[in-house]
């Protein structure tokens, strides 16, 4: 049996086709594979480009790890220009800058509300709430300096943002060295 055969119109009543009843019943461990299967994302799937995480503040994560060094050998092979390079990097630090800035953004308007909550459940002696409140509005405030700092970072070409640059040019230069072999060292003359 196929697996488009499982969409067949049902010819019984207990709802199992005829051609399943011909050929063997389904187990329950088939059913579970072709669930996970159809309706799962895989885990390794987030790391691959194309693919985001589902907040703002994993976006910038996700970025800084992305294979860079892959995207700077392409684009050596591409255009081997260092104009070409610095530009790109540039390109990189202002995506990385624009995931920051939504990341701010939403943890901003995120601790409005938390606000918002801290001050009415205070007014109803919700104090349990209000602690929990106040943790979730600390842990934002941390993301929020820690994300300043990686904008520094970006400024002054240090920390973690220079993760992103020396693979790019580590790449890059690993793209020229390939043009030189292939194009210099490696001709017969």
């Amino acid at each position: 049996m196929g697996f488009w055969d499982l969409f067949k119109p049902k010819d019984t009543v207990s709802g199992i086709s005829s051609e399943i009843q011909q050929t063997s019943e389904i187990t329950q461990d088939d059913v579970k594979i072709i669930d996970r299967n159809l309706f799962v994302k895989d885990e390794k799937a987030a790391n691959t480009p194309g693919i985001q995480s589902d907040t703002s503040w994993k976006r910038i994560f996700d970025r800084i790890r992305r294979n860079y060094e892959l995207e700077g050998y392409n684009d050596a092979l591409s255009t081997a220009d260092n104009k070409y390079r610095d530009d790109n990097i540039q390109i990189l630090k202002l995506d990385l800058e624009a995931d920051i800035q939504e990341a701010e953004i939403d943890i901003k308007e995120y601790l409005k509300e938390v606000d918002f909550h801290i001050n009415s459940r205070t007014k109803a002696d919700l104090l349990d709430l209000v602690e929990e409140l106040e943790s979730k509005r600390a842990i934002c405030q941390e993301r929020l300096k820690i994300m300043e700092d990686i904008k520094n970072d970006i400024t002054n070409e240090t920390g973690t943002a220079v993760r992103i640059i020396l693979a790019y040019k580590r790449g890059f230069n690993k793209g020229l060295a390939a043009l030189t072999m292939a194009d210099i060292i490696n001709r017969k003359i």
